[in-house]
């Protein structure tokens, strides 16, 4: 019988030539349709892409209409028809020849970056039909991994292996070449800025010590076309309104890449004139004061971005939830100077209807609702809003906090969304081992910030150990009658092991703390006291002191029995750090003067600052960030003790060294020394009795290791050490140490180890100290 191939020119093409068509000869009725080729591909597949059926009048256009669909499964290497008369009409037949399976991928001389590392950019999988377009892509993926990882001269390719049944093993083949880095960035046509601050705006950077921690010096094509962006945004923001930057060079140097970037700068701009038009519902001066941007500074685009946010939310904080304001710039002709107009179109005064809280499987929606600065029935305020933001997450007992508005079905209310994410808030241990400071310890820990749900902190710790036994419970309730006034009580009872000494004590404590700005007080000489607290504490403790060496000298000797201490300390309290345990940005301040002698059998005044203050200086390509932390502790002193009178007593003492002082001293080894004398009145040698003032400061450089599982490294510098009260601070006598160290957030609780180098050894100190801490804050 006679037959014809049939197709399309267009189909052909589509086929990249890898079929072959001749014009259609004989027309009439479909008499039936079949499928010949399909081996692993369902034939199902194939019929829904056929849209020729049984009785149809044969049309060139619809056959290869269907033969383009067929292709374009991309699991064909070929497709044709064949058309046979028959009596009842024609019969078409749709020829297929599957493209290979995909047996196995493998990779020959891969050594610098990982098999999976390429599988995952190569396009390709094992057990899947083999597509020549897809393979080519990847390796094209492939070889851009290699460059971004440093590898410039990488040669990759792969070649097919055959085997039966229409099956095929990839290998891709590399050669990886030498690690190359950028060794310098250089800029040409720049007057404007120096090189350096330009090249911190970059993502590109420069090879340095810490490259394999942070990946610099890695030369990537889409983060070079990222920077030209960066810098023209970063010039534009200078005033820079004209600048125009061309595609970098990158040349290869004799120790790795250089790359220039070219600028063409153009003149600079500045604010001409500034005015306000629309629904202007604040005077025109209040709103220029609180615009960022003035007449007569260099034209800013973050600056004008920053005034319009100030003006919406100072129409926000008037109810207009929905205010917007739009600027409009003209370029005064032949000068570089921009007038800015800003148009406001207010909305409704707008209130809040409802407060809808999602996601708090375990806190109680009170718990939330208290933080809120914008409540249901009161007007809606943007300060408020994001105040609250603020509240919810300083909590500690989210991961995830969002606040949004809906509107309703009237334009003057909004129902406030608030979204959170449970986070981990309690830990419990229990376990035995050797610590840094004490020798063999059992401890058992039990600490939850939101007890119950309801916002309330407790915490039980029990160490016993072989020189520190403690046990303590504290309980905090941060609102009290449904105010923001802090309550909180503890019981103690702790002992600690000195050489020629023992010390300890046994009391409780109870304090409250309440917000400056609850209270209407919101700034000191010009400093906001918006997350300032006040702070009362009252402690009773009956302290010990025994176990005293013979040797010990008289000022020691002098401390042995128990006394009673009645104190009050009033303090002040400000925090405004993004996380409670592992912060990376804000500070935490408390300033504290406690004055024992309300009773009991000890008199003694103890002024005391720390800070703790977090910035991160550096954010690598991934996203994680370097973060550098300055803290002080500043202790003094006055008491009716010592070979001076004026020394605090030995329970009340300074006793720097360990993993919170001066790391690279063992705990409790730094401070004042004396003497200690044998029975024949020898000096056998000298001992830390303690100081009645303190001052420490720690330098932290701390960096990610595995983010997701919170684990950090740090490397750090301190300084401090105790004086007496009557020699006072002397700068001289500080005492030095450095060193390095890892810290994880576990699901326990944070746990440090850290080892330290002091830099000015003694010939009796050791030349390093490994410390540990578990459960206190970062």
């Amino acid at each position: 019988m006679p037959s014809v191939v049939c197709s399309l020119v267009t189909a052909a093409v589509l086929a990249t030539g890898l079929l072959a068509w001749v014009p259609l000869a004989h027309a009439g009725v479909v008499a039936d349709v079949e499928i010949v080729g399909v081996s692993r591909v369902d034939e199902g597949a194939v019929r829904i892409q056929i849209t020729t059926a049984v009785g149809d009048t044969i049309d060139p256009e619809t056959i290869d209409s269907d033969v383009k669909g067929i292709y374009s499964l991309g699991l064909f290497d070929r497709v044709w028809v064949v058309a046979e008369e028959r009596p009842t009409g024609m019969l078409l037949t749709y020829h297929v020849k599957e493209r290979p399976y995909i047996e196995e991928i493998s990779f020959v001389g891969v050594k610098n970056v990982t098999d999976e590392d390429l599988e995952a950019v190569i396009n390709l999988r094992p057990r899947t039909i083999y597509d020549p377009q897809k393979a080519w892509e990847g390796l094209r993926e492939a070889r851009k991994y290699y460059a971004a990882q440093g590898y410039a001269d990488a040669d990759l390719d792969f070649e097919l292996e055959i085997y039966g049944d229409n099956q095929v093993k990839v290998v891709y083949t590399a050669n990886e070449g030498e690690l190359v880095r950028v060794q310098d960035i250089r800029f040409e046509g720049v007057e404007a800025f120096s090189e350096r601050k330009l090249r911190r705006i970059l993502g590109t950077k420069k090879e340095w010590f810490f490259s394999f921690l942070t990946g610099a010096g890695l030369l990537n094509d889409d983060e070079l076309t990222a920077d030209v962006e960066k810098l023209g945004a970063f010039y534009y923001d200078q005033g820079y309104i004209n600048v125009r930057i061309d595609e970098p060079d990158v040349e290869r140097g004799e120790d790795g890449l250089i790359v220039t970037f070219k600028v063409d700068e153009g003149p600079q701009y500045r604010v001409g004139e500034m005015t306000f038009i629309g629904d202007l519902f604040i005077e025109e001066e209040k709103l220029l004061a609180v615009s960022s941007l003035q007449p007569g500074d260099v034209f800013s685009a973050s600056e004008l971005r920053e005034a319009i946010f100030l003006m919406v939310e100072s129409y926000g904080n008037l109810g207009y939830a929905f205010a917007e304001v739009v600027p409009l710039t003209e370029v005064v002709s032949d000068e570089p100077v921009i007038d800015v107009a800003f148009r406001f179109k207010s909305g409704p005064i707008v209130t809040v209807r409802r407060v809808i809280i999602r996601g708090n499987t375990k806190t109680r929606d009170y718990v939330v609702r208290r933080e809120l600065q914008v409540g249901e029935g009161e007007r809606f305020t943007g300060s408020g809003l994001r105040r609250s933001r603020e509240n919810i997450e300083r909590l500690g007992f989210f991961s995830k906090v969002e606040l949004t508005t809906n509107r309703t079905d009237r334009d003057d209310e909004v129902d406030l969304l608030v979204e959170v994410e449970e986070g981990r808030t309690g830990t419990f241990s229990a376990g035995a081992g050797f610590s840094s400071s004490d020798s063999f310890i059992f401890n058992a820990r039990i600490q939850e910030q939101n007890l119950f749900g309801r916002g309330q902190a407790l915490v039980a710790n029990m160490d016993v150990g072989s020189v520190r036994q403690n046990v303590q419970l504290s309980l905090t309730e941060p609102w009290f009658g449904g105010i923001p006034l802090s309550l909180g009580a503890d019981l103690f009872s702790w002992q600690l092991e000195f050489d020629d000494f023992t010390r300890g004590g046994t009391g409780f404590a109870v304090r409250a703390s309440y917000p400056l700005r609850d209270l209407g007080v919101e700034s000191f000489l010009g400093f906001s006291l918006d997350r300032v607290r006040a702070g009362l504490e009252y402690r009773l403790e009956e302290s010990q002191i025994d176990g005293v060496s013979l040797a010990a000298p008289p000022s020691i000797q002098a401390e042995v029995g128990t006394r009673l201490t009645s104190s009050i300390a009033p303090r002040l309290i400000r925090s405004t750090l993004n996380h409670p345990f592992d912060p990376t940005r804000g500070s935490r301040q408390i300033a504290s003067a406690e004055f024992a002698g309300l009773g009991g059998e000890t008199d003694f005044v103890k002024l005391e600052f720390s800070g703790r203050w977090f910035t991160p200086v550096f954010e690598t390509k991934g996203g994680r960030e370097l973060v550098y932390s300055l803290g002080t502790t500043l202790g003094y002193g006055v008491g009716d003790a010592g070979t001076s009178g004026e020394e605090l007593p030995l329970f009340e003492r300074y006793f720097p060294g360990g993993i919170n002082s001066v790391r690279g001293f063992d705990t409790r080894t730094l401070g004042p020394e004396e003497d200690f004398i044998d029975n024949d009145g020898e000096i056998t040698r000298r001992e830390t009795v303690g100081g009645s003032q303190q001052l420490i400061i720690n330098n932290d450089l701390i960096f990610p290791l595995i983010r997701d599982a919170g684990l950090k490294g740090v490397i750090f510098f301190d300084a401090g050490n105790a004086f007496t009260a009557e020699d006072g601070f002397d700068a001289g006598k500080l005492r030095l140490a450095a060193g390095f160290g890892i810290r994880w957030l576990s699901p326990l609780g944070p746990l440090r180890v850290e080892i330290g180098y002091p830099l000015d050894a003694e010939d009796d100190e050791g030349s390093s100290v490994v410390l540990f801490s578990f459960g206190a804050p970062f």
